[in-house]
């Protein structure tokens, strides 16, 4: 996926609550109407608009699974006017309807609430600035094509930099910014091939507003009060804590915040062995 496109499937990911006029999402990439279209369709696999609708189905997904919305809210959100409208295009989607997806995925939650989530922990987390790259199918596997692409990305950077000096003092040791995987999507709830992973690195503000003038992606990741518990190991483990900890959040009385969960893998940097690799899971909650 090149950059343009990238930006716009960020820019989708956080407006799904206004109205998105494909002309707009062409500006934003920076091609015609037309050339958008069918750039977008052939990068990112489906039309724009199907991309869309899309992610405010799986969302809505979401909010059915909880049960804390009335089916109204959650259509209206969606971008559906009338619950019949909605009801149909969700049992298009997911093959069933949202009562019956509401029991599947308190069946599927209720499998890991005996898992050991005693160092659960509620954490506060400040707005974090990040660069990074996506790839999107199975989670084992793009992530380790999105860190290889990030990192042959930044070991570019002394030679970016030698033609084209910073403007600021570039504080980019491993020491001064964290590993981050963002993990937009539940494997229960996408297609394979539609889910997507960001291998992000967070440094300072400045460092990251000065990356961007080197055509880098960045973003920020919002701040405010996270669910967090550490695993150590590969994708079993992750697995049974991810899930554990949706449980645990649920099990305690917490209201899910809408924004992506994340990982952040505490000794990456020098680890090689998977097994062994130190990981924080961030769950946004109000």
């Amino acid at each position: 996926m090149n950059t343009q496109i990238q930006k716009v499937t960020y820019f989708i990911e956080t407006h799904l609550d206004d109205e998105l006029d494909v002309l707009e999402l062409a500006k934003v990439a920076g091609y015609s109407h037309f050339h958008f279209c069918r750039i977008f369709k052939m990068q990112v696999g489906e039309s724009v608009m199907s991309y869309t609708t899309r992610l405010r189905l799986e969302r809505a997904s979401s909010e059915v699974s909880r049960g804390k919305k009335s089916m109204i809210n959650i259509a209206l959100d969606a971008g559906y006017k009338t619950p019949t409208g909605f009801l149909k295009a969700f049992k298009k989607r997911f093959g069933t309807t949202p009562s019956n997806y509401k029991s599947s995925s308190k069946e599927l939650l209720s499998k890991y609430k005996e898992n050991n989530m005693e160092n659960v922990q509620i954490v506060q987390r400040d707005e974090a600035y990040v660069v990074f790259t996506r790839e999107m199918g199975e989670y084992e596997k793009s992530s380790k094509i999105a860190w290889q692409r990030l990192s042959e990305s930044m070991n570019s950077l002394n030679t970016v930099f030698a033609k084209n000096p910073p403007t600021i003092e570039m504080n980019l040791g491993e020491g001064n910014g964290e590993a981050l995987g963002i993990c937009h999507d539940d494997p229960e709830v996408t297609d394979e091939s539609n889910i997507r992973y960001d291998a992000a690195l967070a440094w300072g503000k400045q460092e990251i507003e000065e990356l961007a003038k080197y055509d880098f992606e960045t973003k920020s990741i919002v701040g405010g009060k996270y669910a967090m518990v550490e695993y150590m190991g590969g994708a079993e483990t992750a697995e049974k804590s991810w899930y554990g900890l949706y449980a645990w959040i649920e099990k305690n009385g917490y209201e899910f915040r809408d924004a992506p969960a994340f990982e952040k893998y505490i000794n990456a940097w020098n680890e090689t062995d998977e097994t062994k690799i130190q990981t924080e899971i961030y769950v946004p909650i109000v």
